[in-house]
């Protein structure tokens, strides 16, 4: 035997050859050797296995039973399925293939993955994992990883660091565990996943460790959660950065981290396109167990109607220069109602883009800043702006009406965008650029009834004397509330209405010819 030949050792406990159905014209190992030694192999030739002609080649499926083993002294490119037991794997200028739609199968306890090429297409399946050691070689660079262990009952990690997944990981199960992708003393280099997460029953994380470190993960496929438990990181002493290009859709679930609230564990949504968040029937951890997320400058995320709940204690964070989409009636407090006790507090920056594009009637409300970059509305059932606003880049009415009672103003390099949609109060522009009032106007006042103040709004379509007054149902005047020259713009003043009586009361607004009024009631 070479000693540079490829060695993949097996250490069977039990014999295989049941746990997959025979087909004829499969293999399965005879006794140790050389692979490429016919005489190693038997073959199935539809009622009997008999002795081999040839090794085999890699078609159909191969079993490597009992305490055979078996010395890679070939190149073998496996297109079938390859079960095995245990394996050890050596250095080696030969190569073990998995070819696109092959798939190693390890149906025992921990156990050896040969150390191979893990072609488009090719699968990782682990069935038989219970407890102890980890499966060998389980921190190489795969295509699909499929963890599938019903009768686990101890918590095991894969040791990766640096590693790709170019295809998807599937957690179908891990019995009363959890899997882990790596620990911090293993880790070294980021992990990246290039498929989807399926994550369908178990526990599953980065980590499991009270070790101090920095661990990173990239996603760029989507993040499919129907069942268990998905956590960042289950380790108290790590912090977990989990960049996340694709889709995050979690049902019947739970999603929590551990570490604590001096711990900084989060999903950075990071895509280049819209990433939707879909959370439905989703418990989190108690406590400091939270769940924090943040969209990074230049991605897109869209909540739609999800509602992260307050029993979420961790925090929702919006970056400078990434964009938030909500459909929820009351905007994004009717999306974003976690606590932020941990993870920093809520935050959504007024340097972000925010949009409104939900089916039935919006408010922006007070969760969004009261400065943004840009503002997008895109509602055909209309959107209220809840309080001033300054928009220092675009405001984009694409479809809807804006119900701009409450004014907003353009920053420095503000502009409005008629794209569909249109504006409740019709709009001029003054001499610094600014958002005018194109119209004389008066809104009713809010609240009313009201006790024993009210706010009422109005707007001034050009410079003029305006009075602005109170009379009673009598007629007799009972409040002056503005009596003076003033600029184009909108306004809003208070009617403190203490010492007078309950009822009907008239504000009157007069700017030269130009006469309005509203009706109040005063209801103590």
């Amino acid at each position: 035997m070479k000693s540079n030949f490829t060695t993949f050792v097996i250490l069977a406990l039990v014999v295989c050859g049941s746990l997959v159905a025979q087909t004829t014209g499969d293999y399965r190992s005879n006794g140790s050797g050389n692979w490429g030694d016919n005489t190693k192999w038997e073959t199935y030739v539809g009622s009997a296995w008999v002795g081999a002609v040839s090794a085999p080649t890699g078609t159909g499926t191969i079993t490597l039973r009992g305490t055979d083993s078996l010395f890679m002294n070939v190149a073998v490119t496996i297109t079938g399925t390859l079960v095995s037991d245990s394996g050890e794997v050596g250095n080696s200028e030969t190569t073990m293939t998995f070819a696109p739609g092959s798939m190693f199968l390890l149906p025992i306890n921990n156990g050896t993955i040969p150390l191979a090429t893990w072609d488009s297409g090719s699968t990782c399946k682990i069935t038989g994992y219970v407890s102890g050691s980890k499966p060998a070689n389980a921190n190489q660079n795969f295509y699909n990883l499929t963890w599938d262990c019903p009768n686990q009952s101890a918590n095991v990690d894969l040791s990766m660091s640096g590693n790709t997944i170019g295809g998807d990981v599937t957690i179908d199960t891990t019995g009363l565990g959890r899997m882990y992708l790596t620990s911090p003393a293993g880790f070294s280099a980021p992990i990246t996943i290039h498929g989807n997460i399926y994550m369908r029953r178990g526990q599953f994380s980065s980590n499991g460790s009270s070790s101090a470190d920095t661990i990173i993960i990239h996603t760029m496929g989507d993040i499919i959660v129907t069942g268990g438990n998905f956590s960042l990181s289950r380790g108290s002493g790590t912090d977990v950065h989990w960049y996340h290009h694709g889709e995050f859709s979690v049902s019947d679930a739970t999603l929590q981290n551990s570490g604590g609230s001096t711990k900084t564990q989060r999903m950075i949504f990071a895509g280049s396109g819209t990433q939707n968040i879909t959370l439905s029937n989703v418990t989190y951890g108690t406590g400091t167990s939270h769940f924090n997320m943040r969209v990074q400058n230049g991605s897109t995320v869209n909540l739609g109607q999800t509602v992260i709940s307050s029993s979420n204690t961790g925090s929702f964070i919006v970056e400078s220069g990434a964009t938030i989409e909500t459909a929820q009636p009351g905007g994004f407090e009717g999306n974003i109602q976690s606590t932020g006790a941990n993870g920093g507090g809520n935050s959504l920056s007024t340097g972000a883009n925010y949009t409104f594009n939900g089916s039935s009637a919006q408010v922006t409300g007070t969760l969004m800043p009261d400065t943004v970059h840009s503002l997008t509305l895109n509602n055909t059932s209309g959107v209220t702006l809840s309080r001033a606003t300054v928009i220092n880049d675009t405001l984009h009415l694409v479809a809807g009406e804006f119900d701009n009672t409450i004014p907003f103003t353009l920053g420095a390099n503000g502009y409005v965008s008629f794209e569909g949609g249109s504006v409740k109060v019709p709009l001029g522009i003054g001499e610094d650029g600014e958002i005018l009032p194109a119209a004389f106007s008066l809104q009713q006042n809010y609240p009313n009834p009201f006790n024993p103040t009210t706010n009422i709004q109005f707007q001034i379509s050009d410079l003029g004397f305006v009075s602005l007054k109170v009379f009673n149902a009598l007629g007799m005047e009972v409040a002056t509330i503005v009596n003076k020259t003033m600029f184009p713009g909108a306004y809003t003043v208070q009617w403190d209405a203490t010492g007078n009586p309950s009822g009907m009361y008239m504000v009157k607004l007069t700017s030269g010819s130009q006469v309005l009024t509203k009706s109040m009631i005063l209801a103590k």
